[in-house]
């Protein structure tokens, strides 16, 4: 489920700009903005919301998800090239 939030976040931060009119560069920025979530947020709101540590540990997980697919998106648009009129 964490790995699907990021996976879904950049999948939909990708096609819907596409879908409405942007362009591949602000699509591109888009998916990789919404692909990495604030997963630190989650954590913070865990430890203050809930005294247990387990209750920490998904958010912990999505930080590493999070930097991975947003890193992996960085670095496989960088060698694909986007036209010039866009």
């Amino acid at each position: 489920p964490v790995l699907l939030l990021h996976l879904v976040g950049g999948i939909v931060g990708y096609w819907l700009p596409k879908l409405t009119g942007f362009g591949e560069v602000k699509s591109r920025t888009m998916a990789i903005e919404t692909s990495m979530k604030s997963s630190a947020f989650g954590f913070l709101l865990a430890k203050l919301h809930f005294g247990d540590y387990i209750a920490r540990v998904p958010s912990a997980v999505s930080v590493v998800w999070m930097a991975l697919t947003g890193s992996l998106l960085a670095v496989v648009w960088r060698y694909i090239p986007v036209k010039e009129d866009e």
